[in-house]
């Protein structure tokens, strides 16, 4: 690979991905067979193939990995594995079944609580993104770096725009170009490549959904926490989170003085 030398762990999660990405266009605007989860999410047929490709093409390279992915029922087997996958078929399934673009692939490779590989791969747009650690972000081969920018002004924020001007804020948010994007994965990726510069979910996400852009915005000289500043442990007991923050150490200063005092 050009860019930098990744582990043949991390190159067989890439081959992978791009494997399960020529599936998930093979159903893209083709209308897969859909229901709601006891959650009320959405999952597709789609959802199900791509994580059964995936299950078996990492799983019989690496028997000896834990497994823990929005799409199987978790058996706990995982909490006894040094290194776990931690994978989201279809991040962004509604986005999928919409016809947007807005979807990704995300794997993450963790070890004693903490990503160590990350790709999301967004198959519609073609945008591959990867890190391992201590080795950088990088966008299609090419390394990313996190935005510079330091300030909340301005700043380009990928969010559910309503949350800020929710009534309950007590000094409210400086004017700032917030987007969205239904995969939150494929929010973090693109924080991490610079992109956007900050991104913020105060709703509760599970490990599948931010382990690897985890990865993706911390390579990137970026940092990524609970609305609390505290780091995210993946692969406990309880893989629901009940925020996370990604950004530059600047804006995340002033995100934090913001938010910690919250009770999520």
């Amino acid at each position: 690979m050009q860019g930098f030398k990744a582990s043949s762990e991390h190159n067989l999660v890439k081959e992978s991905i791009l494997e399960a990405g020529k599936l998930a266009l093979k159903w893209f605007k083709k209308d897969p067979e859909q229901w709601k989860k006891d959650d009320g999410s959405l999952v597709s047929k789609a959802d199900i193939e791509i994580n059964d490709l995936l299950n078996k093409l990492l799983k019989n390279k690496n028997p000896e990995f834990g497994w823990l992915s929005e799409e199987n029922e978790d058996d706990k087997s995982r909490l006894n594995k040094k290194i776990t996958f931690v994978v989201d078929p279809l991040d962004g399934t509604k986005a999928f079944l919409e016809g947007k673009k807005e979807f990704s692939i995300s794997v993450a490779i963790v070890k004693n609580g903490l990503p160590i590989s990350g790709i999301v791969f967004s198959p519609s747009t073609g945008e591959m993104f990867e890190a391992e650690k201590n080795k950088g972000s990088w966008k299609n081969n090419k390394k990313v770096i996190i935005s510079n920018y330091k300030r909340l002004e301005k700043c380009k924020m990928i969010a559910f725009k309503p949350m800020f001007s929710h009534p309950a804020w007590k000094e409210p948010w400086p004017k700032m170009d917030v987007e969205n994007r239904n995969s939150i994965a494929y929010r973090m990726a693109l924080v991490a490549s610079g992109q956007y510069d900050a991104m913020m979910a105060l709703n509760s996400k599970n490990d599948w959904d931010i382990a690897a852009g985890d990865l993706l915005i911390s390579e990137s000289g970026g940092i990524v926490t609970l609305h609390t500043n505290k780091k995210i442990i993946y692969n406990t007991e309880n893989t629901k989170k009940p925020s996370v923050i990604g950004t530059n150490k600047d804006i995340h200063d002033k995100i934090i003085k913001r938010v910690k005092m919250l009770e999520l």
